[in-house]
Protein backbone atom coordinates (compact mmCIF):
# COMPACT_ATOMS: atom_id res chain seq x y z
CA UNK A 1 0.00 0.00 0.00
CA UNK A 2 1.57 3.93 -0.95
CA UNK A 3 1.47 5.71 2.12
CA UNK A 4 0.21 8.48 -0.45
CA UNK A 5 -3.70 8.25 -0.92
CA UNK A 6 -5.16 8.16 -3.98
CA UNK A 7 -7.04 10.89 -5.72
CA UNK A 8 -10.38 9.39 -5.32
CA UNK A 9 -9.72 9.54 -1.37
CA UNK A 10 -10.30 13.30 -1.41
CA UNK A 11 -13.73 14.63 -0.13
CA UNK A 12 -15.35 16.32 -3.05
CA UNK A 13 -14.12 20.09 -3.24
CA UNK A 14 -18.28 20.77 -2.60
CA UNK A 15 -19.03 19.65 0.16
CA UNK A 16 -15.94 21.15 1.92
CA UNK A 17 -17.94 24.37 4.45
CA UNK A 18 -14.72 26.55 3.43
CA UNK A 19 -15.12 29.24 0.82
CA UNK A 20 -12.06 30.37 0.46
CA UNK A 21 -10.31 27.84 -2.28
CA UNK A 22 -6.89 27.65 -1.30
CA UNK A 23 -7.74 26.51 2.46
CA UNK A 24 -10.38 24.19 1.16
CA UNK A 25 -7.72 22.43 -1.24
CA UNK A 26 -5.39 22.29 1.29
CA UNK A 27 -8.12 20.88 3.81
CA UNK A 28 -9.33 18.27 1.26
CA UNK A 29 -5.24 17.29 0.83
CA UNK A 30 -4.87 17.22 5.10
CA UNK A 31 -8.01 15.18 5.66
CA UNK A 32 -6.87 12.49 2.78
CA UNK A 33 -3.41 12.26 4.42
CA UNK A 34 -4.07 12.34 7.59
CA UNK A 35 -6.86 9.37 7.26
CA UNK A 36 -4.66 7.06 5.25
CA UNK A 37 -1.57 7.59 7.92
CA UNK A 38 -4.09 6.80 10.58
CA UNK A 39 -4.15 3.28 9.67
CA UNK A 40 -0.39 2.97 9.85
CA UNK A 41 0.43 1.30 13.13
CA UNK A 42 4.35 1.59 13.28
CA UNK A 43 4.26 5.20 14.48
CA UNK A 44 8.21 5.39 13.24
CA UNK A 45 6.40 5.00 9.76
CA UNK A 46 3.70 7.31 9.96
CA UNK A 47 3.88 10.49 8.60
CA UNK A 48 2.59 14.04 10.73
CA UNK A 49 1.52 16.32 8.37
CA UNK A 50 0.66 20.16 10.02
CA UNK A 51 -0.40 23.61 8.95
CA UNK A 52 1.82 26.62 9.73
CA UNK A 53 -0.35 29.55 10.51
CA UNK A 54 1.94 32.15 9.00
CA UNK A 55 -1.36 34.51 7.11
CA UNK A 56 -4.31 35.72 8.31
CA UNK A 57 -5.02 39.28 9.25
CA UNK A 58 -3.92 39.85 12.85
CA UNK A 59 -3.31 43.37 14.66
CA UNK A 60 -0.30 44.94 14.94
CA UNK A 61 0.65 43.80 18.33
CA UNK A 62 -0.19 40.38 17.59
CA UNK A 63 1.96 40.42 14.49
CA UNK A 64 4.59 42.04 16.33
CA UNK A 65 4.33 38.77 18.85
CA UNK A 66 4.28 36.29 16.43
CA UNK A 67 6.76 37.64 14.67
CA UNK A 68 8.97 38.13 18.06
CA UNK A 69 8.53 34.15 18.57
CA UNK A 70 9.75 33.25 15.59
CA UNK A 71 6.84 33.63 12.38
CA UNK A 72 8.60 33.83 9.08
CA UNK A 73 7.15 35.37 5.92
CA UNK A 74 7.25 32.79 3.77
CA UNK A 75 7.25 29.65 5.33
CA UNK A 76 5.50 27.05 3.72
CA UNK A 77 1.55 26.05 4.43
CA UNK A 78 2.34 22.74 5.05
CA UNK A 79 5.01 20.25 7.03
CA UNK A 80 5.35 16.84 6.61
CA UNK A 81 7.46 14.95 8.96
CA UNK A 82 8.61 11.95 7.20
CA UNK A 83 10.21 8.90 8.10
CA UNK A 84 14.21 8.49 8.39
CA UNK A 85 14.00 12.33 9.16
CA UNK A 86 13.21 13.69 5.97
CA UNK A 87 10.38 16.75 5.23
CA UNK A 88 8.55 17.61 2.41
CA UNK A 89 7.01 21.25 2.30
CA UNK A 90 3.65 21.99 0.73
CA UNK A 91 2.44 25.30 -0.55
CA UNK A 92 -0.54 25.66 -1.72
CA UNK A 93 -2.15 28.25 -4.02
CA UNK A 94 -5.70 29.20 -5.32
CA UNK A 95 -6.25 29.23 -9.15
CA UNK A 96 -4.06 31.46 -10.06
CA UNK A 97 -2.19 32.50 -7.28
CA UNK A 98 0.89 33.22 -7.39
CA UNK A 99 3.92 32.86 -4.94
CA UNK A 100 5.22 35.93 -2.96
CA UNK A 101 8.83 37.34 -3.35
CA UNK A 102 9.47 36.39 0.34
CA UNK A 103 8.02 32.77 -0.72
CA UNK A 104 10.12 32.52 -3.60
CA UNK A 105 13.32 33.45 -1.49
CA UNK A 106 12.57 31.24 1.41
CA UNK A 107 11.86 28.39 -0.82
CA UNK A 108 14.83 28.99 -2.75
CA UNK A 109 16.66 28.77 0.51
CA UNK A 110 14.36 25.87 1.59
CA UNK A 111 15.89 24.23 -1.60
CA UNK A 112 19.71 24.60 -0.78
CA UNK A 113 19.27 23.16 2.24
CA UNK A 114 18.14 20.16 0.57
CA UNK A 115 14.12 20.57 1.40
CA UNK A 116 11.81 20.74 -1.91
CA UNK A 117 8.78 22.88 -1.15
CA UNK A 118 5.97 21.62 -3.92
CA UNK A 119 3.33 23.96 -4.85
CA UNK A 120 0.36 23.21 -5.38
CA UNK A 121 -2.64 24.51 -6.97
CA UNK A 122 -5.61 21.78 -5.69
CA UNK A 123 -5.49 18.82 -3.63
CA UNK A 124 -5.17 16.33 -6.77
CA UNK A 125 -1.98 18.13 -8.21
CA UNK A 126 -0.41 18.05 -4.41
CA UNK A 127 -0.89 14.01 -4.21
CA UNK A 128 -0.03 13.55 -7.85
CA UNK A 129 3.25 15.58 -6.86
CA UNK A 130 3.84 13.66 -3.23
CA UNK A 131 3.56 10.49 -5.52
CA UNK A 132 6.36 11.27 -7.63
CA UNK A 133 8.03 12.89 -4.38
CA UNK A 134 8.03 10.13 -1.63
CA UNK A 135 10.01 6.77 -1.96
CA UNK A 136 7.12 3.80 -2.17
Amino acid sequence: MSIIPDNYELQPAETVPIKKPEAREQARLVAALRCRWSKIENLALRPVVFHVPNGGSRNALEGANLKTQGVLAGVPDLAIVMPFGEMIWIEMKADTGSRSKKQIDLHDHFDKLGHEVITAYSAEEALDKLRKRVRQ
